[in-house]
């Protein structure tokens, strides 16, 4: 029976950082690429329905529910933008909701609301637009703050 050679520490190290490589961009690939910077203005191809505006200034972070109307008629609708932080810190959790009457064409800030934040907190923003029980569009965003 022949015995393997043991790899000099060049190879290990090689194999190593080969691996470790390999794993970050599986992780990047799996999560959909790096987190979006702050702040986030809406996409350009999102310039109707529900929207969610993050500005991060020091310490705090705004959040805004917005809503743009592409029908044609006026109407009266129903929101709830609701926003969890997790972290070092503990978790934060609050929703507010309410009825917005808007038009053809009409941007609505339906709510603004701040956050303390620090680094390494995870953000989940989700805004609802209902018209009675009926969904008209939401929008969902992550944030990891660094």
């Amino acid at each position: 029976m022949s015995r393997q050679q043991p790899a000099s520490p060049h190879v290990d190290h090689l194999l190593l950082t080969l691996g470790l490589s390999v794993s970050l961009l599986t992780l990047l690939l799996l999560r959909g690429g790096p987190a979006a910077p702050d702040p986030s203005p809406p996409a350009p191809d999102d310039s109707t329905g529900a929207q969610i505006h993050t500005e991060r200034t020091g310490d705090r972070l705004q959040v805004q529910g917005v809503f743009v109307s592409e029908d044609a008629a006026a109407d009266t609708l129903r929101y709830e933008l609701s926003l969890r932080r997790r972290g070092a810190a503990g978790t934060t959790q609050t929703t507010q909701s309410g009825a917005f009457a808007t038009g053809p064409g009409q941007a609505d800030t339906l709510s603004t609301t701040q956050v303390n934040v620090q680094s390494g907190d995870t953000l989940t923003l989700h805004l609802r637009v209902r018209r009675g029980e009926t969904p008209i569009d939401s929008a969902r965003a992550w944030r990891t703050i660094r």
